[in-house]
């Protein structure tokens, strides 16, 4: 009997018995199946069994390869759309401040604070935004102090991570997402030297200096550090052996090599560690990078994923590519014949640093470059950032005097102190590598308040913001009408710093412009409260005069006071240790007092630290 015959007496069979009635259904005939028969039957379900097998695996193999090789892109799809959100918010304010400075777009009446407009809603909105976002923080110690939008950026970002990580994983089956991770950590390892260098594309296209970037560079790699320990564990949990002898395969050996370099150079990165040395950190955390990424590339490459690791080393090698050009345009071609830089004792533990460059594009006011000082360095070409306590020429062309106020403190800045002791105006070499930094553009608010609330050297970055919002009053490109400077310093003799410069300003603000300016003493030898409360004649306003109060400024009345009678858009800009920046930003970190102040008339308010801390 062949098989389509069978299966034909098989059918007819099976049709009368349906056919019976249940009554008769006892007494029928059933026929008796020979071998041949249960044989093919056997055969014919093994082999549906088989094609319902084969579809599932073809089914989980394509998820599994989705997984691997196509959720890493649409993770790079999400950073890339965030950057261009980020990017398009620059650009608008970029346009708001060219509007403002353009269309004089000023308010020439004293704003009110009795009226409640519901066309102020936009800007109370907005106030409460910055307020949430950027003044309230978290913090866990010593490890890490956070914004919220900083917070809020690292949570989206690691979600994003774990959700590509474990979708599609048919019940979390370690097979699914052990090696996903490992491929979604190595496609955002590119991601690391874009956010780190100093050279920032993303810098540019979102206007955030290098240095605040590098806050979300470290969030990242901790982020990424989790997927390289899912990766592990996964490979753990599935088991290393036979075909995957973890003793056998150098390549898995270098795996395990590579994730334990990454985890110590985060261990290595916590700020309590960066705090200890600087310098130190520095150097190990090159080392571990370099190492890691070098073992990477080899775990990677030989079962064909080289791809994922080499892009790392374009992002690195075209900043350092563009980094080298720089230096030797500002220190070989462009390098006066009087290059070194003069060194001058201001305080017994502060120095001034005078050099001459040629800088193609200038610089903007409160932008800081890196300086090596190859004979006072531990390493020749080791350099440090210090920020221009001056501003250019009008001109802007042919050599600029570059002046930088330095605070010795330890490794270079101390050697610096310590060699300008010995001899008064000591020149030594160096190098230059700069501009970098992306400080507040003060030119559409109406109210200015560069605040200093320390002693010393945070002068070196609202000094400029101060000296080049008057230069651009009296041109006519910028919108302040008053100007309120406050700067906190342990002795009075700390005034010759910037004494001169003061008194330029002082000089040459025009008619329009209030420009009040006030020093406190608050080393052992000031007396008072404390409360900060001026004399009349502690500020002469317009003259040269300065007296200086005795002293702790009330930090939270002489913000208020200048809130309540803004006429527009204001800024506040201070500089110091994160104690003090901390108390400025709590005066402005109030939404409910935000809003109703906005709602009724009152500015909304930017506010810009320059943070002393690592």
């Amino acid at each position: 009997m062949n098989i389509q015959l069978f299966w034909s007496h098989i059918s007819y069979q099976s049709y009368q018995i349906t056919q019976m009635s249940p009554s008769n259904l006892g007494n029928a005939y059933v026929p008796t199946l020979d071998k041949k028969a249960i044989q093919c039957l056997r055969l014919k379900g093994l082999l549906a069994a088989s094609a319902a097998a084969a579809s599932e695996s073809a089914h989980l193999h394509a998820i599994k390869h989705r997984g691997e090789f196509e959720y890493p892109k649409q993770v790079w799809y999400l950073t890339l759309s965030a950057l261009a959100l980020a990017t398009a918010i620059n650009v608008v304010s970029i346009a708001w401040a060219w509007f403002r400075v353009h269309v004089r777009h000023r308010q020439n009446s004293t704003a009110s604070t009795t009226g409640c407009s519901i066309l102020r809603l936009p800007a109370a909105i907005l106030t409460v935004s910055r307020i949430v976002a950027f003044r309230w923080r978290v913090r866990l110690g010593r490890v890490f102090s956070m914004s919220f939008f900083e917070v809020f950026i690292t949570l989206v970002y690691m979600s994003a991570l774990l959700i590509w990580e474990f979708v599609h994983t048919d019940n979390l089956n370690s097979d699914f997402w052990a090696n996903k991770a490992a491929h979604i950590a190595a496609a955002q390892l590119p991601l690391l030297p874009a956010l780190s260098a100093k050279n920032n594309i993303i810098g540019w296209l979102t206007g955030v200096g290098h240095e605040r970037i590098n806050v979300l560079h470290r969030a990242v790699a901790r982020c990424i550090l989790v997927l390289i320990w899912v990766h592990l564990w996964g490979r753990f949990h599935i088991g290393f052996f036979g075909a995957d002898e973890l003793s056998m395969f150098r390549w898995e050996q270098l795996g395990v090599a590579a994730g334990t370099t990454y985890t110590l150079a985060i261990v290595l990165s916590l700020r309590p560690v960066r705090e200890l040395s600087h310098e130190m950190f520095y150097f190990t955390h090159v080392i571990l990078v370099f190492v890691f990424i070098l073992l990477a590339y080899l775990h990677t490459s030989e079962p064909g994923f080289g791809y994922y690791i080499w892009p790392t080393w374009v992002v690195w090698g075209f900043e350092r590519l563009f980094r080298l050009t720089r230096y030797l345009i500002l220190n070989v071609f462009l390098r006066p014949p009087q290059s070194k830089a003069a060194l001058s004792l201001i305080a017994s533990d502060a120095l001034r640093i005078t050099l001459k460059r040629r800088i193609p594009l200038e610089w903007r006011p409160g932008q800081h470059v890196f300086l090596a000082f190859p004979t006072i360095s531990a390493v020749p070409l080791e350099s440090h950032p210090f920020t221009i306590a001056g501003i250019p020429s009008a001109d802007g062309k042919g050599e600029q005097e570059l002046v930088f106020i330095v605070k010795g403190k330890e490794g270079l800045t101390k050697r610096l102190v310590e060699r300008a002791a010995e001899k008064e105006g000591v020149k030594v070499p160096v190098y230059v590598d700069g501009p970098y930094g992306m400080p507040t553009d003060l030119r559409p608010y109406v109210t200015t308040e560069n605040s200093v609330w320390v002693g010393g050297t945070g002068v070196s970055y609202t000094l400029p913001l101060l000296l080049d919002v008057v230069r651009r009053v009296r041109d006519g490109t910028a919108l302040a009408k008053r100007i309120v400077f406050i700067w906190a310093i342990r002795d009075e003799e700390y005034l010759e710093w910037i004494s001169a410069a003061l008194a330029d300003a002082l000089s040459t603000a025009p008619p329009g412009l209030s420009l009040d300016i006030g020093i406190f003493v608050t080393g052992p030898s000031a007396s008072g409260s404390g409360s900060g409360e001026k004399s009349p004649e502690s500020v002469e306003v317009g003259g040269l005069g300065l007296v200086p109060v005795k002293g702790r400024p009330d930090v939270a009345r002489l913000v208020q006071e200048e809130i309540r009678t803004a006429e527009g858009p204001m800024s506040v800009d201070v500089s110091g240790p994160p104690s003090l920046i901390r108390a400025v930003r709590e005066c402005l970190a109030s939404p409910v007092k935000a809003t109703r102040a906005v709602m009724r008339g009152g500015p909304t308010i930017h506010f810009h630290a320059e943070n002393f801390t690592l």
